[in-house]
């Protein structure tokens, strides 16, 4: 004779979400969009010191929940000195807080970097892409307009 015992954890239908961070370094942030082709990606640029982006955060997060099911994305990228570690952890505990459970990535290299790359001039920042992986959008710091980049997340998912 056997018993089954059941557990708890095993009778859920869904893992929970998990907020993870990971270091990448621009080449590698370019392979990532590259990876998501075929789904409209939002990549949003902001930073543990940057008030204005962690005050937009959670309605980027609200996009990312509200189309997530219809093949839209977003990659959230912190620019914070990588080498602090009292920066990461408070990345990482904002991150969780705002439950991202987006692809949050975090820059490993130097500013000198990346931003002559990306044409950054500011943060926030974010860069929109269609299903062909082709930049559809770029706004600086004073051109975000949530309700017009919901709009336009919306045209390009109708779009096939």
């Amino acid at each position: 004779m056997f018993a089954l015992i059941f557990w708890p954890a095993l009778l859920q239908a869904d893992p929970p979400n998990v907020v993870q961070l990971d270091l990448v370094t621009y080449k590698q942030l370019g392979a990532e969009i590259k990876r998501l082709h075929g789904t409209v990606v939002l990549v949003d640029f902001w930073a543990d010191y940057c008030q204005p982006c962690k005050q937009k955060f959670p309605a980027v997060m609200a996009l990312h929940n509200k189309y997530a099911d219809r093949g839209f994305t977003v990659v959230s990228v912190s620019v914070d000195d990588v080498a602090d570690a009292e920066t990461r952890e408070r990345v990482k505990a904002f991150l969780v807080q705002q439950k991202a459970t987006c692809r949050n990535l975090l820059l490993a290299e130097k500013p000198e970097v990346w931003v002559p790359k990306l044409k950054m001039e500011s943060i926030p920042a974010m860069i929109l892409f269609d299903r062909q992986g082709r930049m559809i959008n770029r706004w600086g710091d004073k051109e975000i307009d949530l309700p017009a980049i919901d709009k336009r997340i919306g045209d390009l998912l109708q779009a096939k």
